[in-house]
């Protein structure tokens, strides 16, 4: 080959080989560094995000990482319609791993008040637009905090993880969390779940507290029987449960501790008065319609406050037997307690009663320091 050949070829071969493919990065750094790029990057994020969540979204900034990873700054949530803030991650990763979308944030925060809002937004654009071919997707949040309503409280959740899988018989969500505050040696769980082999389909909800008690403030602000229970109530074990049209409906199985007897009596508007930090166990109970149709289980509480009233009205319509010292229908004057302690049985046929104090007699419901108040057997007071 001729010399002028060689270095012809030579000189070619650096353009296309060395400077075509500098100037091709080069140009393509300089593009997606360029303000307009940057710019309808952070829009077609927000605009994506926005589409699969129904909310409004705005970014302040949008990379595209190595292997299709796109990462985002300051990410936040509002209401489309007023604006109002529903939460924000400071740090958000997304990209696809083996045909699954994987999701790391950093540091969400949720307003307590909004919670609901962003349910009912996953619920309709994540659960129900779901389909069975659709690919699932994995969740990981090293920390999330959520705002509460009234004032500067918060309740943070740590190694919150979670996972979206599909099948024909519809979505499946499970969250695995901890609370922070909590020593609990195994995560909470809340599986969340889309049946549509039913008409219409339908959502139900299971959480399993597993060995730890979870104080039932965590959720007081979306339930607000949960709020009546008290600033101290926990709960541990298994609730299941069914939005309908008239209504919640499903299953409880657990343990309340700390009731605030008070708060309860309260809430259910009644003219007596029964106060005292109680333990109530439900070894089933079935609710439907907000209301509770079917349970047994046992309550205990060690003193407190009780109305003459509601020992009458005891006496009279729940078919025990109060002291005669104490049957004075015209008084509502609070008398103490000393123990509280009783099993229940609630159906169809009504409601029955079993005294489980400790008492030289048999059946005692309540007691004071002189002697049994209420019992379930006929006696001599």
């Amino acid at each position: 080959m001729h010399d002028r050949t060689r270095r012809l070829l030579c000189r070619l071969g650096f353009l296309l080989l060395c400077v075509l493919p500098t100037l091709a990065v080069a140009a393509r750094i300089g593009v997606v560094r360029s303000p307009a790029y940057v710019a309808a990057r952070r829009a077609e994020c927000e605009r994506r995000i926005s589409d699969a969540l129904g909310l409004a979204v705005t970014v302040r900034e949008a990379h595209q990482l190595l292997q299709g990873v796109t990462e985002l700054e300051d990410v936040v949530f509002t209401e489309p319609e007023t604006g109002t803030p529903i939460g924000r991650i400071r740090h958000l990763e997304f990209g696809y791993r083996d045909g699954q979308l994987i999701v790391l944030a950093s540091q969400p925060e949720i307003e307590g008040q909004q919670v609901w809002r962003l349910w009912e937004s996953l619920h309709e654009r994540v659960l129900r637009a779901c389909r069975a071919e659709a690919p699932g997707a994995a969740f990981y949040a090293g920390e999330v905090t959520i705002r509460q309503a009234d004032g500067p409280r918060a309740t943070t959740l740590t190694d919150v993880s979670g996972r979206l899988n599909t099948s024909e018989a519809g979505p499946q969500a499970t969250l695995e969390f901890r609370e922070v505050a909590l020593q609990m040696s195994e995560p909470a769980q809340l599986k969340i779940t889309r049946n549509l082999q039913v008409q219409p389909p339908a959502t139900r909800w299971e959480l399993n507290t597993r060995s730890t008690a979870l104080p039932c403030s965590l959720l007081a602000d979306y339930l607000e029987m949960l709020r009546n229970l008290g600033e101290e109530a926990t709960f541990q074990g298994t609730i299941e449960a069914m939005p309908t049209a008239e209504g919640w409906e499903g299953e409880i199985a657990g343990r309340f501790r700390d009731v605030d007897l008070d708060r309860v009596t309260g809430s259910l508007k009644l003219r007596h008065r029964l106060g005292g930090a109680a333990e109530i166990v439900f070894r089933r109970a079935t609710f439907r319609e907000g209301r509770l149709i079917d349970a047994a289980g046992d309550v205990t509480c060690n003193g407190g406050a009780v109305s003459r009233s509601l020992l009458y009205q005891a006496n009279e319509s729940l078919g025990l037997v109060a002291a005669s010292r104490v049957v004075t229908p015209q008084a509502n004057t609070l008398m103490l307690f000393r123990e509280l302690k009783l099993g229940f049985t609630l159906d169809k046929g009504g409601i029955q009663i079993a005294g489980q104090c400790d008492s030289t007699s048999p059946g005692v419901v309540m007691t004071d320091e002189s002697g049994p108040l209420l019992s379930n057997q006929s006696r001599e007071a």
